[in-house]
This record gives structure tokens, sequence and C-alpha cells, in this order.
């Protein structure tokens, strides 16, 4: 009897990805079934963020932003005897999960929030058999945010039983009126005649600004289009450079980090994923479904899941920037191919891609898979 006790263990500094999916997760999830607590290193940026939506947090000295640093291990462990939680949930944090099987937590289950094409020396039968056991033997479930993710796992040799996919869901964007979006539009110089494509993401070479910068140098002569880059990172300076050189200035808005990304994307025609490493279900194809933004993506990884080619958006071969504006201007011309893609976009995100969808599947997952230790026993 009694609620189900679950340690999230993440050992991000910063709020990423994986991050915001937590959050979003734990907003929605059933407290009345479900009583978490997230452990992670001291002075991340989630533990205020974890505070504020009612969650119980648990910090340790070492491990920040260091999957593998074993130095945390004697805390974890001491930490998951204290909690003897029914359900330990690790965000890749290797030593946390090693810390589980040490402690003998009964399900522990680690999400895969990335997709990277498996190394050379994986594929080397033997090496693949010891990670797969390794695997296997620190986690008893495994959550792949895509297909792509999934196929990730079964390179390594994850035992495929073991594996449930489970889509990365969002809350939707909220909805604002039409004067307020061409307020939006005007602070950022954008008229209403002018067809906004924008991308929204970590400013890091995995994300393929500089082919969405080449797209737009080859669209800039018409001058309908206008481009929106939203997000901060370690490339800021050399894509200010880029699109300096490219002669972008006047095309282009470098929006920085947006604590309400409603307003950019409300900004936007047009969402573009260049993504060319580590995309699974990208939060921000889903957020802009959220609205009924129609998406260009590449075709890396989990992109091509999500994006169904000529029904909610398009699909091009990742890294081809020549093909990228080609889409762009596509999606311009056909108004009426526009229309419905933003219909279909707005009604894929309702069936696959909410929060509550999301949710309702990992804590789904957290019950059979206890049931199953117990009912073993």
């Amino acid at each position: 009897g009694g609620k189900m006790k679950v340690l999230e263990a993440i050992s991000d500094t910063n709020v990423g990805g994986a991050g915001r999916l937590l959050l979003t997760r734990l907003r929605h999830s059933d407290r009345t079934a479900v009583q978490t607590t997230v452990v992670l290193p001291k002075g991340s940026a989630l533990e205020e963020r974890l505070f504020r939506i009612g969650i119980r947090t648990v910090s340790v000295t070492h491990g920040a932003d260091a999957s593998a640093d074993l130095r945390a291990l004697p805390e974890l462990v001491r930490i998951m005897r204290e909690h003897r939680p029914d359900v330990l949930h690790c965000h890749g944090w290797l030593a946390a999960r090693l810390a589980g099987w040490l402690a003998g937590v009964p399900v522990r289950i680690h999400t895969r929030h990335c997709a990277y094409r498996a190394g050379r020396w994986l594929r080397i039968p033997p090496v693949r058999l010891l990670c797969g056991l390794v695997q296997g033997m620190l986690s008893t479930n495994v959550i792949a945010v895509a297909e792509a993710a999934r196929e990730d796992l079964l390179s390594q040799g994850v035992n495929d039983k073991k594996i449930e996919v489970i889509i990365n869901g969002t809350d939707p964007l909220r909805t604002v009126s039409r004067t307020a979006r061409y307020i939006y539009r005007e602070a950022y110089g954008f008229s209403p005649e002018h067809f906004v494509v924008g991308i929204c993401a970590r400013l890091e070479p995995c994300k393929g600004h500089g082919d969405f910068l080449r797209a737009a140098a080859l669209l800039a002569s018409d001058d309908r289009f206008r481009f929106l880059v939203v997000g901060t990172g370690s490339l800021e300076k050399d894509l200010h450079e880029l699109a300096r050189g490219l002669g972008l200035e006047k095309k282009i808005v470098f929006a920085g980090f947006c604590e309400d990304v409603s307003i950019p994307f409300w900004c936007m025609d047009l969402n573009v994923n260049c993504s060319v490493g580590t995309e699974t279900s990208c939060l921000s194809l889903s957020e802009g479904m959220s609205i009924g933004l129609p998406a260009v993506a590449s075709s890396y990884g989990g992109n091509v899941h999500m994006v169904k080619h000529g029904t909610n958006g398009l699909i091009y071969p990742e890294g081809d920037f020549v093909a990228l504006a080609a889409a762009i201007r596509q999606m311009a011309d056909d108004r009426e191919g526009y229309r419905r893609m933003s219909a279909a976009a707005r009604r894929r995100y309702c069936e696959e891609f909410t929060a509550d969808r999301m949710t309702r599947a990992t804590e789904g997952l957290y019950h059979r898979a206890v049931a199953g230790k117990t009912g073993t026993v």
C-alpha cells in the first residue's frame, strides 16, 4: 500500500533538454500515487525550479555535469539506502546507476536522451557484449525517447525486451491574440508581409546553425524572407560573424535566450531544425507543432519520426543547405499546402507529443516494473 517512492537522478547543473523534460513530467505527475524526490549536484539550476513546483530535492557534492565521476558514489549509495525508493530513474548519470545497483534498488530505470551513432569500438562483438552486460546489470528497464535512441541502445548490446520507447512530450505553448502576435513580430522588426523562418536550439555544432545561415543567404534576395535565431551557446560569436560575412545583417535577428519561448514561436511562420548530431524527439519541434507551426527538419536521428515529409512539414538531407533553402521556399510558395501542414502539425502534437501522454506512459512503466518485481518475490 501507500505511495510508490521514486528517486530521479540527474547530474545536470543547467536546465537543458533532460532537465526541462523532467520538470514538465513532474508538473503532470499523479502525486496521489507517486512520491518523487530528485537527487542532483549542489548548485544545480534545477533545484530552485523543482522547489517551485513542490518537489523535494537532495543534493550531492560531486558529479556536477560529470556522469562518470565516481567520487559521488559513496554519497549516492548512502542517499539510496536512506530513501529506499521503489524506483530509481537516472537521466544519464552513470555513477547514480552504479549506486542504485550497489544499494539494491529493485527497479532501476535509465533514460537515453540522445542518439549518437555508435562508436567504432562499440561495433566489435565482444565489446558490444560486455557493454550490453554492464547496461543490463545497471538497469532493469531503459526508456528511449525516440526510435532513433532505441536503435542506438540496440547497437550497444542492450536487450530489446528492456527498452520502452516513450516519446518526449511538452506543454503546449500559450495561445496569444492576433494583436499580441502582431506586436511581438513588430518588436523584432518583422512586418505582417514577412515570411519568418525560425530556429530555436542551443548554439552548438550539433544543431547545424551554419546550414541555417547558408540557406538564409541563398534566400536573402527575396524580400519576403526574414530569419530568427533563438538560443545561446558556445558558437554565438562565430554565428554572428558568419551572418555578417553572408550579408544577412538586415534579414536576421539573433534573439538570444528567451525565458518565454512562446514569444519567438508566435513570430515564426516556419520552424526549422538543422541538427547534424544527438537529436531524438526535439522539444522545439513539438512546441512549434502545438501552435500549428509546420517544420522543415534535417533527416538526422528522430526528426524523421516527428516530421512526416509532406504531411506536417518537409525533411531535407542532413547537412545539405541548398536543399534546406529549396524546402523553405516551397513552404512559403505553396499557401494551400502550408495550411494543410499547419493543421496536421497541430493534430500530430495533440495525438503524440503532449506532456500528459509522456507522464502517463512513464508512470505506467514504473507501476508495471514494480508489480513485476514484487510479483516475482
